[in-house]
């Protein structure tokens, strides 16, 4: 997924979370804080916390990747199997 820095605009692409850390996104040679970070998700970008509070984007249910919900199931759901 492609994420974006708020206060520089660099984009990354990114679909993992820091399990070491507590809401830590991996953005390639880096890690950022989730409230650090859009989305881009249904052709716009969402600032992250709230694309998982509207459940655009979902956590796998070990919590270590995110991505777009795979079918109605998934959304309701709250994660992927």
């Amino acid at each position: 997924m492609k994420v974006r820095y708020k206060l520089t605009g660099t984009e990354a692409d990114s679909s993992r979370f820091n399990v070491h850390a507590m809401a830590e996104v991996l953005t390639g040679d880096d890690s950022a804080f989730v409230s650090d970070l859009d989305v881009f998700v249904n052709g716009q970008w969402k600032d992250i916390r709230q694309a998982f509070a509207d459940r655009d984007i979902i956590p796998d249910n070990y919590n270590e990747w995110f991505g777009v919900p795979r079918d109605e199931e998934d959304r309701k759901r709250g994660y992927f199997l």
